[in-house]
């Protein structure tokens, strides 16, 4: 009955909760090659929730998960456990010149319109980013009559967001489609719960391959505790696993790889195909401040009527002063601290680490320079000029830096995730092994969603959406050859 997941990130953390919830006897196991969880995107990303930015493909999914993070909060009081929040998201518009000399021609740009090409939010279709749920024309109206929180311009949106002189924000969705979290807190409060319900986590160790029977059928997995980095924390969920280098065979019926970017590694170790499994990683940078004019939560008038507490978020396009498109995200963490995470700065060329943790290793301060200046444009002290708009003087850096980031995000080749079992392997126990990654920039959006789907795929029942679409290809697989069977002598069992 063992469940092995490799890989302790959101999406295994969802995997392990909704099982432990569905099966409360199950022996569940995460393995990860970490000293401690949470040190690649799940740990550092955004946090953004959205309903139906997504191609037909991918909604039903975007659909199920965006109400599992709604019920959560609402269940387990999300808001003061990990941020939960609506949000509002708002589009940057500019008109941008095409031409030379005063006589030229100009062209409006968006900020949604990256949306259609997958470097920061990966693959979603133009009628979705351009057909939001938006208030209607009465909801203005009536925002306006009212007293509106002085947090808010009159056209709603947030006043820490600095507008350039050329451009004015466009808002493309309503609280009723958008949310937003601390998306470490979210992973934190789900590792507490899996820990309560006898979930098992072995920290500091790699898988090495499939354990074998006499048959040939799979009936778990070997892994090996690695040499622990000096950089490397204990972490309070580590499990003492025995010596640097001892072997463990640890019993599962089923096998599930959600380790991101580093899936097809593992997958290759466990199954040994020559065929790449269709997953990249898509490294990006990201700065997380606090800045003096988002000090407390901002009221919003909701669809309904009645006020709620709601965050902002910003799409912005290339301008003369970024080259990339920058997002900023208005958030709450759970201690009630208003913090803003910018990002939208990739570095394709950055070689995936080994180990998440050694990402810091390869960040480049001229990229991090470059991203905090892009901060401090969108979000810094706006010089006095008696409008909203910034002109030629740049903003103020006033901004308190939380945290730095580099990390990689795993994209696969379809732009869709990867939710499949892998057909060509069984287990003695009748399970079988599963792929659960590829969620590029929506890792946080549709973890929920993952996580439910894949414990009733498991328990081999009729999942909650249609997963024909996640399916992995049929690659001519040649099982790896064990280097460990139950029979021979172990120096340790999990």
């Amino acid at each position: 009955m063992s469940l092995v997941i490799i890989g302790g990130g959101v999406i295994g953390l969802s995997i392990a909760y909704y099982t432990s919830l569905a099966q409360p006897g199950r022996r569940i196991i995460i393995i990860d090659s970490e000293e401690r969880l949470l040190e690649s995107a799940s740990g550092f990303s955004g946090g953004y929730i959205v309903r139906d930015w997504f191609s037909p493909a991918v909604l039903a999914l975007a659909e199920l998960s965006f109400r599992l993070h709604r019920d959560l909060a609402d269940a387990n009081d999300g808001r003061r456990q990990w941020g939960y929040s609506e949000s509002v998201a708002f589009s940057l518009v500019v008109e941008q010149s095409t031409g030379a000399g005063s006589d030229g021609e100009t062209k409006t740009v968006r900020g949604e319109d990256w949306l259609l090409h997958g470097t920061s939010r990966a693959e979603v279709a133009k009628q979705y980013a351009a057909i939001p749920a938006v208030e209607s024309q009465k909801q203005d109206q009536a925002r306006q009559a009212r007293k509106q929180d002085d947090l808010l311009r009159l056209d709603g949106s947030p006043v820490w967001a600095n507008v350039p002189e050329s451009g004015h924000l466009e808002r493309i969705s309503s609280p009723s489609g958008c949310a937003q979290v601390e998306p470490r807190e979210l992973c934190e409060w789900l590792l507490q719960q899996c820990q309560a319900h006898g979930v098992q986590i072995l920290l500091g160790t790699e898988v090495r391959g499939l354990v074998r029977d006499g048959r040939g059928q799979v009936v778990g997995v070997e892994a090996e505790r690695r040499e622990r980095h000096p950089q490397g924390g204990s972490g309070r969920s580590r499990r003492k696993t025995g010596q640097i280098g001892e072997k463990l065979f640890v019993p599962a019926r089923d096998i599930v790889v959600s380790a991101g970017c580093w899936t097809p590694s593992v997958y290759h170790t466990l199954v040994g195909s020559p065929i790449p499994i269709g997953i990249r990683p898509l490294p990006g940078y990201s700065i997380v401040v606090r800045c003096p004019r988002y000090h407390r939560p901002i009221m919003w008038l909701h669809d309904q009527g009645q006020e709620i507490e709601a965050c902002h978020s910003i799409f912005c396009p290339p301008t003369s002063g970024w080259t990339y498109s920058p997002e900023a995200m208005a958030r709450m963490t759970r201690a009630g601290i208003p913090e803003i995470y910018v990002a939208g700065l990739n570095s394709e060329q950055t070689p995936l680490p080994r180990l998440a943790s050694h990402s810091r290793r390869l960040m480049d301060p001229s990229k991090m320079r470059d991203l905090k200046r892009t901060a401090v444009a969108l979000t810094g002290r706006r010089p006095q000029t008696g409008t909203d708009a910034v002109g030629t003087v740049s903003p103020e850096d006033d901004l308190e830096v939380v945290r730095e980031a580099l990390c990689f995000r795993p994209v696969s080749e379809s732009g869709i995730p990867i939710i499949s079992r892998v057909a060509e392997v069984e287990t003695s126990g009748g399970g079988g092994l599963y792929v659960a990654s590829g969620h590029g920039p929506w890792g946080i959006t549709l973890s929920l969603g993952t996580g439910m789907v894949v414990s009733q795929l498991l328990r081999g029942i009729a999942p909650s959406v249609s997963v024909d679409a996640f399916a992995l290809g049929p690659p001519a697989m040649k099982p790896k050859p064990s280097t460990l069977r139950p029979d021979d002598p172990v120096p340790a069992k999990l």
